[in-house]
């Protein structure tokens, strides 16, 4: 009989998710400056992924109790997992573009493993690859480890020596680290019910405080869509929280020395609302993407410096001041939007379970559309960073993503709609390596990726970073936004308005 391995929670969350119009893939897509030979690339997927990694030669079924299992595949055929394309334009990124987002409703086949790789065989002067992995098989920050691992540091070999992620940390090791055992106890105390999701709000925010500062080492890590809130139990829910607040009750007590944990509680279980905006509207099952061209890393750190900041605070202003840029051509107008972060919550250096699996969080950020000038943008998006350092959102919304996977189907379907659809999409940012790294001896020239979206948000943002280099990342509905690609485009602009309103920038 053969063996089956249960998914966790969250990991099974995922494969519920998908929707025609949303599928729960994370693409990726790596160009390299000489043509690639395949069956090189073969040989290395294959070592360093496909042997190294049951579930990429499993599939999901579901036992007899209907949870969801990874059943080794016996009949695995690496070609059934792959195609390869030419493109018709092979030296314009538009059509490279195309071949992604044309396949973000692409389904990936259930009677299968649950990855796919499309391999281009001429883009630009080089080749391309695009790999696809459902994000049931592992969250983003181990799907960065994951790519680390196919890379080498010379065309000859040899391990990368990456910002935390060496191509060992790949390497299996025992599933189970004791945070993750921490915070999904903890999780497991509240998850029978919407009701005993309630009761246990006390004690999540008590673990929240042991845990919270080792969690957000990494405040904005690799990861990606939305998976749950706590609205799962509807206007109960809030009826108990707002029940529970006034007067310094549990809650207060909990955090009374955590300024503003309290107003995380209120955020993660009655949400942050957008405003209606040109973006508001029902998915379609029309996608894009697109990628800008590549920013001076060294000169982003730069900025950082002079403004007292980090360089993810000048990054995601810079997002928001393109989003300010698209509004104004268009002639709409919004306050603000607000973003899914994800959070990490595992040093980077770890080596990976032969499970892989999803251990991360997901806080909001909300950052201003509406406001022309970069530096005040800027320290908007520096202040709300930091109140999230500071706090024990990423605690807290793990506890509670552990507690509604638990939940009905359709409890759990209504929560990530009205929670999802709170928010515009997610936003990430991807380290990459810092030096020139090879790809079956051909050299990598650019890498970049996509989180999917849930419900009804227009569009995601993926920040990466490569050689001294960043770029952004957009996929989107093409139905609420459209001409996405001038988002992208507007990346550099905004950045530029923050260097010129940085003073005593060097050189």
């Amino acid at each position: 009989m053969t063996e089956l391995t249960r998914l966790g929670v969250q990991d099974a969350l995922w494969l519920e998710m998908d929707r025609p119009n949303n599928l729960m893939v994370v693409d990726s897509v790596v160009w390299t400056a000489e043509p690639l030979d395949f069956d090189k690339v073969r040989a290395v997927v294959t070592e360093r992924l496909i042997e190294r990694y049951p579930v990429f030669r499993s599939r999901a079924v579901k036992d007899d109790d209907g949870a969801w299992c990874w059943e080794p595949f016996a009949d695995f055929d690496f070609d059934d997992h792959v195609r390869i394309v030419n493109l018709k334009k092979p030296s314009d990124p538009r059509s490279l573009q195309a071949v992604v987002a044309a396949h973000r409703t692409e389904m990936l086949d259930r009677n299968l493993p649950l990855w796919q790789a499309i391999w281009i065989r001429r883009y630009r002067k080089g080749s391309a690859m695009i790999l696809r992995t459902h994000h049931a098989i592992a969250d983003g920050m181990r799907m960065v480890q994951l790519a680390m691992s196919l890379f080498d540091a010379s065309p000859q070999g040899g391990p990368i020596l990456g910002p935390g992620v060496t191509q060992h940390a790949a390497q299996p090791h025992a599933p189970g680290q004791p945070l993750a055992r921490r915070v999904r106890a903890g999780a497991a105390e509240v998850a029978d019910t919407a009701r005993a999701a309630v009761a246990g709000v006390p004690r999540m925010l008590q673990r929240a405080g042991e845990i919270g500062q080792l969690a957000l080492r990494n405040p904005v890590g690799a990861g990606h869509t939305v998976i749950a809130g706590a609205w799962a139990t509807g206007a109960d829910v809030a009826a108990s929280l707002r029940g529970a607040l006034p007067g310094g009750g549990a809650l207060v007590d909990v955090f009374s020395a955590a300024p503003g944990d309290v107003d995380t509680v209120r955020k993660l279980l009655l949400g942050t609302r957008n405003d209606a905006t040109i973006w508001t509207g029902t998915a379609g099952d029309t996608k894009g993407v697109a990628w800008s061209e590549p920013v001076s890393l060294g000169k982003v750190k730069a900025v950082a410096k002079a403004n007292g900041c980090t360089v993810n605070d000048v990054l995601v202003a810079s997002v928001a001041g393109a989003l300010h840029d698209y509004l104004t051509v268009h002639e709409a107008r919004c306050a603000s939007v607000t973003f899914m972060v994800p959070v990490n919550l595992k040093p980077l250096d770890l080596t990976l379970p032969e499970t892989l699996g999803n251990e991360f969080a997901l806080v909001q950020l909300e950052l201003p559309t509406d406001e022309p000038d970069a530096r005040r943008v800027l320290a908007a998006a520096k202040r709300r960073m930091n109140r999230i350092k500071q706090g024990h959102e990423a605690a807290v919304a793990f506890t509670l993503q552990g507690a509604i996977a638990g939940l009905s189907r359709g409890l759990y379907e209504a929560s990530v709609d009205l929670f999802t659809n709170r928010t515009l999409g997610t936003l990430t940012n991807v380290p990459g390596p810092p030096i020139p790294v090879y790809l079956a001896g051909s050299r990598v020239e650019g890498i970049v990726g996509w989180a999917p979206v849930s419900g009804d948000q227009p569009m995601s943002f993926t920040i990466s970073s490569y050689n001294g280099t960043v770029i952004v990342g957009i996929a989107c509905d093409t139905t609420l936004v459209p001409d996405h690609e001038s988002i992208v485009d507007g990346f550099a602009g905004a950045f530029e308005r923050l260097v010129d309103a940085t003073p005593d920038l060097p050189g």
